[in-house]
């Protein structure tokens, strides 16, 4: 019997980025309907995208050069060296390095001893990769830079929408859990994000969920250790920040009626199940390229001109997300409403309503 091609992603960014790269994934296997594919992603990562079936296998792995927290330079170069190691033990046919962010992925995937390297040549580090891929323009969207890549590799076109899967036991958890609480309407709020520069602030939050929680509870979700997030504890708010799994988190979304957040996770898993967002989004990025892919999400955006700063803790004053609860909780009852038509809504300092 002839050998299956063997081939390893790299791809272990955190939940946001995995969300987004899920179209590259199921395009990679609708394409390679009978290799091995192996996915070496995060621990999150590996989480939110469980269910879809485009890996044959994936391992775990935390990448250091990628925290968040600036880690210390031989922490990072490890990290890289040991993924490299486990790469090469298995003597893949093809490895592809994901991300064009960073110049360690490139040196990783240069330094495989795959037949068949794909990946970024960033700062010179991809010098032995042999399909080096077009550095992807800024303007566009994540999933479009990664579905770019994707034809680069199969020469084919395929559908740049995110997608996720629930399971049946998260979804008779959060059943469950809803049914308790006699909660048959909700939103979710993800209030808190991976760094500080992209957080609109827990007493807004709080302050919003005053205003919207009339007729609707609201739900929080994230991580224990978010800092600050068992705060937020408005009126008709169910704080589950810690408590839920991230299939659970999931399903909590999917059947949400509208998510608000940061430019984070859950507005990501949000777009991927075709819930109503609205993203609160920081200076710190281009929404253009990280906003919440799709129609049913919406972005309130203020212009600064520091922005994008690519920052994890402002320098400045917060000015980017200096936005009034009053705008955020109109803007999110028109999209309630379906009455929103805009889905990037510009914020101006001396109007008073959505533009």
């Amino acid at each position: 019997m002839e050998n299956k091609i063997r081939i390893a992603v790299i791809k272990a960014d955190g939940i946001g980025d995995a969300v987004l790269a899920s179209p590259f994934f199921l395009g990679l296997r609708k394409h390679y309907k009978d290799a091995l594919i192996t996915a070496y992603l995060s621990p999150a990562g590996a989480r939110v995208l469980d269910g879809l079936k485009c890996f044959d296998e994936v391992r775990v792995f935390d990448a250091q050069w990628l925290k968040y927290e600036p880690k210390p330079f031989y922490t990072r170069w490890f990290s890289a060296l040991s993924l490299l190691m486990k790469l090469n033990r298995e003597k893949y046919d093809m490895v592809i390095g994901m991300r064009w962010q960073d110049r360690l992925t490139s040196l990783i995937t240069s330094l495989s001893n795959a037949k068949q390297r794909y990946g970024y040549d960033i700062g010179g580090m991809g010098f032995s990769i042999n399909n080096v891929v077009q550095y992807p323009p800024m303007a566009i969207h994540v999933t479009e830079k990664n579905m770019l890549m994707l034809k680069a590799i199969t020469g084919e076109k395929y559908p740049a929408k995110p997608v996720l899967k629930t399971d049946d036991k998260a979804e008779e958890n959060i059943g469950a859990l809803l049914k308790k609480g006699n909660i048959s309407r909700y939103m979710v709020f993800h209030p808190v994000s991976g760094h500080t520069s992209k957080d609109w602030g827990i007493d807004k939050y709080n302050a919003l969920a005053e205003y919207l929680s009339r007729g609707i509870k609201i739900i929080v979700i994230g991580a224990k250790e978010d800092k600050g997030i068992n705060g937020l504890k408005a009126r008709h708010v169910v704080n589950l920040a810690g408590m839920l799994t991230i299939q659970e988190i999931k399903a909590l979304i999917k059947h949400a009626q509208l998510v608000i957040g940061n430019d984070s996770a859950g507005v990501h898993i949000a777009s991927a199940f075709g819930v109503k967002s609205l993203t609160l989004f920081s200076g710190s990025a281009r929404y253009q390229e990280w906003g919440a892919y799709g129609d049913k999400s919406y972005i309130i955006d203020r212009h600064v001109r520091c922005s994008p700063c690519g920052l994890t803790k402002c320098n400045m004053k917060m000015e980017c997300l200096d936005i009034p609860v009053d705008f955020v909780a109109y803007t999110a009852l028109q999209i309630m409403k379906g009455k929103q038509e805009q889905r990037l809504i510009k914020y101006k300092a001396k109007v008073q309503e959505p533009v």
